[in-house]
């Protein structure tokens, strides 16, 4: 009876393989993969100036890494999408990180997802009298992870 049942699963799943249909998305051949890709990076503080957010961040496991991303980025038209989004972290014990979106090796867009509240700690403000170098720029430089 054992040996039956043996043969019976042994001839199922040779017709099921007889059977199968090819798929039409495969994975490991180079045309379907994508050409984006991406990089969340932690933010420790994100400092709030009129022309743009100073961006504090976490590199890999040691130190911390600066970058200035322009407001002006907020805004795109169909000629110019936006390359900045700005995203409110949902409740609970998730911390505020960047994601860093590259389109063949090149920058694409960044998002930040950020607490809605602005009193909370990972927010900051530069005086208003201060200018930041940088929110002048068309590409985010190549960021140290």
């Amino acid at each position: 009876m054992k040996k039956l049942a043996a043969i019976l699963f042994v001839i199922a799943v040779m017709l099921g393989h007889a059977f199968a249909e090819p798929v039409a998305y495969n994975e490991s051949s180079e045309a379907n993969w994508s050409s984006m890709s991406y990089r969340n990076l932690q933010i420790l503080k994100i400092l709030d100036s009129r022309e743009g957010y100073v961006v504090l961040y976490q590199k890999g496991k040691i130190g911390t890494g600066r970058t200035v991303i322009p407001k002006s980025w907020n805004r795109g038209n169909p000629e110019n999408p936006r390359k900045l989004k700005v995203r409110f972290l949902p409740g609970g014990k998730l911390k505020s990180f960047m994601t860093v979106v590259k389109k063949d090796g090149e920058f694409h867009h960044v998002v930040l997802t950020v607490p809605a509240n602005r009193n909370d700690s990972v927010w900051g403000v530069i005086s208003y009298r201060q200018s930041v170098e940088g929110t002048d720029k068309e590409t985010l430089e190549e960021l140290e992870f």
